[in-house]
C-alpha cells in the first residue's frame, strides 16, 4: 500500500513541478486572436449552435481552422450525439457499476 502513496505522490510532484515550470526557450506572448467566421462561407449542414460553439473551440488547439473545417467539426459532433440518441432511444444513463453481462458455458 505505501507504494501506491508513493508512486501516486512521486507522479503528483512531478505534474506540479511540469506545471509550474515554463518550457525552455518558450515565451509568453499574446494569444492570437481567433478568426472571425466569414459570411461567404456557407455551412456544411444544418448544425445546432451547441455543436458550433463546440467546435470553435478547437480553434484553441489549432488557430489555422478555416471556417469550413469549423462546420464539419460542427456536423460530425451532431451526427454523434444522433447515433446516440438512435441506440439509447430511452435516453437511460449507465451506471458506474453497470456491465456487459459475461455468461461462460462449457458444452460436453
Amino acid at each position: 500500500m505505501t507504494s501506491r502513496k508513493r508512486f501516486v505522490t512521486a507522479a503528483a510532484a512531478s505534474v506540479s513541478v511540469l506545471l509550474a515550470t515554463p518550457a525552455l526557450g518558450q515565451t509568453t506572448a499574446a494569444p492570437s486572436p481567433i478568426p472571425s467566421p466569414s459570411p461567404s462561407v456557407k455551412p456544411v449542414s444544418k448544425v445546432s449552435e451547441s455543436a458550433r460553439a463546440l467546435a470553435l473551440q478547437m480553434r484553441t488547439f489549432d488557430p489555422a481552422l478555416t471556417d469550413r473545417d469549423i462546420e464539419t467539426i460542427a456536423a460530425g459532433i451532431d451526427g454523434n450525439l444522433k447515433v446516440g440518441k438512435a441506440i439509447n432511444r430511452k435516453g437511460r444513463a449507465l451506471k458506474n457499476w453497470d456491465e456487459p453481462v459475461t455468461r461462460f458455458e462449457v458444452k460436453r
